[in-house]
């Protein structure tokens, strides 16, 4: 992967597309991009007009006297690749194709795409989308998308935890953003990944997990374009001790066609990609309530050294309804030693409860003592302290101590409000950095992804099978993500093979003419290419077949005879490359 620095702070950005007026994407992103205080030189380009938002405007890209970082283009699809032939000759390091109507809407918009993807190839200019919504550097304040979900005022960036957003889903990406926010997460980058013709998950992931102020990545995930590539990005993530939180969908039929006509993604089975995951280490959601709760987990807490939890409540029922929910979800709520119990005892009301879980009552002088106690328990390794912050008398009384012993403690503590908090309770939360969860399921659910992340750090050296390789095995079985398929292509097969040890001719899988010619002159010639179609078994029946070629030109010649041969072959067939 190159470098992306450039990509996500660029010196100057051309608007290709920009207008007047918000009502097309060029002008809001022309306009939010300008609103957020973006500190680098911007061009807007529009052959109408001479001026557009107070800045001149220029009629091409090639026109614009000083050298282009990055262009965001909002354009109809079909005028798109010439434009983005334009940028790579006028020196652009990198576009955002805002632009809908490539791979998602069929066979034409997909001939659009795999243009594109050529010029990629073929200029090393890199291109995020196209179908996409763009991203966010917040501390950068390079805001290169339309999206209405962000505001100026967009936090804190200087904190050392924040959360970087990766999202097949334009609207998702930015809403996570927006909901985060206001339950006082702190978010350095936003990324809509598109259709990913040229960047992909892999590549923004890859890229963001190795800066310092990013500590967890969240993912809105339809399908793996290159799984293999992911999940070494993901094993780097896990050895750095940044977690990976994913949403997942396509798990239905339902969701997979939604999926399809989304950005022209296939979505990928369930049961595989939970074995896959669960193998790279990567925390499940289920929702983007889900996934932020467990983001909040994650940046304000360590990793247990177990799963046995300490419960503080000043309300006796939410005490029972803690330890059932973290009972059904594979936690432990142990009893406390008669020496703990008689510690807590004396600095509770009489008609409270000593024992796990702790109920302090609502009459009690205050919460640290319990907590602390609690905390030194050595049958414990997390605490849940639950209160109602709708007012903030102890807030205000005990806060600070409390945040002071969160920070000491050494376990991870996960606070529970059963009742909204008031916006003082969350003003002074904020300030102390304390996270507070308002869902008991979340909060519990986010404790057990805690478990499981650090569950899975101290056993990855374990997890190697006799006879197999640790580091291919994983990536093989990730390959068939991309297809729900119960046929192979014999690439798919023969990299399967090659995880268990069985040799194979060394080969590379082309998806475009260029890209076949680059792994020609890196295998070496002479070279074969053959078609890669689920649909086409017999590719020598199908005259797809191609033999002892020994230059470029010929596996250019030969690239386009496969192509024509299968698609006369079988029409609607599923071509994977070549």
């Amino acid at each position: 992967m190159g470098d992306l620095d450039r990509f996500f702070s660029p010196a100057s950005v051309a608007v290709i597309g920009a207008s007047h007026g918000t009502e097309k994407i060029g002008g809001r992103a022309l306009r939010t991009l300008l609103k957020h205080g973006y500190r680098g030189r911007v061009y807007p380009i529009n052959p109408n007009h001479s001026e557009v938002a107070g800045l001149k405007s220029f009629k091409s890209i090639s026109e614009v006297p000083d050298a282009v970082d990055l262009a965001i283009i909002a354009i109809p699809a079909a005028l798109v690749p010439d434009v983005v032939d334009d940028c790579a000759d006028a020196g652009v390091k990198a576009a955002v194709i805002l632009s809908s109507g490539f791979a998602e809407t069929g066979a034409a918009g997909a001939e659009l795409e795999e243009r594109l993807r050529t010029t990629c190839q073929r200029t090393g200019i890199r291109l995020s989308g196209p179908n996409a919504e763009g991203f966010f550097n917040v501390g950068g304040c390079t805001a290169a998308t339309f999206n209405g979900s962000i505001d100026p005022d967009s936090g804190d960036t200087s904190s050392a935890a924040q959360i970087a957003v990766v999202s097949q889903s334009g609207g998702l990406a930015f809403a996570f953003f927006n909901k985060g926010r206001r339950d006082d997460l702190i978010f350095s980058h936003v990324v809509s990944v598109g259709n990913q013709a040229d960047l992909e998950t892999a590549d923004y992931v890859a890229h963001l997990i190795e800066q310092d102020a990013i500590r967890v990545v969240l993912m809105y995930v339809e399908s793996f374009r290159n799984p293999s590539r992911f999940l070494t990005a993901a094993r780097r993530a896990a050895d750095l001790g940044k977690p990976i939180v994913m949403a997942r969908i396509g798990n239905s039929a339902a969701g997979s066609r939604a999926a399809r006509s989304h950005t022209g993604a296939m979505a990928s089975p369930k049961a595989v990609v939970d074995a896959v995951m669960d193998a790279a280490g990567i925390v499940q959601a289920d929702d983007h309530d889900e996934l932020l709760n467990i983001a909040g987990a994650f940046l304000g807490n360590p990793l247990p050294q177990g799963k046995r939890v300490g419960i503080v409540s000043i309300s006796g029922g939410t005490a029972a309804w803690l330890a059932d929910a973290c009972s059904a979800g594979g936690l432990e709520v142990p009893e406390l030693d008669a020496a703990t119990q008689a510690r807590i005892a004396r600095c509770i009301p009489p008609y409270g409860t000593s024992n796990n879980p702790v109920d302090v009552t609502a009459q009690a002088d205050g919460y640290l003592e319990p907590l602390e106690i609690v905390g030194k328990a050595k049958n414990i390794d997390a605490v849940i302290l639950a209160a109602n912050f709708a007012g903030d008398r102890r807030l205000v009384r005990e806060g600070q101590a409390i945040a002071d012993w969160v920070r000491r403690v050494g376990k991870p503590v996960l606070i529970y409000s059963y009742a909204s908090p008031g916006e003082k309770s969350r003003q002074l939360m904020r300030e102390l950095g304390l996270h507070c969860f308002t869902s008991l399921q979340g909060c519990v659910r986010s404790l057990r992804s805690l478990v499981q992340y650090a569950e899975y750090q101290r056993t990855r050296g374990e997890r190697q099978a006799p006879g197999r390789r640790r580091e291919d095995v994983p990536e093989a079985a990730a390959r068939l993500l991309a297809d729900p398929r119960k046929t192979l292509c014999e690439y798919e097969a023969k990299l399967l093979l090659a995880a268990y040890g069985v040799p194979i001719p060394e080969e590379a899988l082309a998806r475009g003419v260029e890209e076949a010619v680059a792994h020609a002159e890196r295998l070496g010639f002479p070279v074969a290419l053959k078609v890669q179609s689920p649909d086409i078994p017999h590719k020598t029946e199908a005259r797809a077949v191609q033999l002892h070629l020994s230059s470029a030109a010929g596996v250019r010649e030969a690239y386009a005879i496969v192509i024509e041969n299968a698609k006369r072959y079988a029409r609607n067939a599923d071509i994977h490359g070549v």
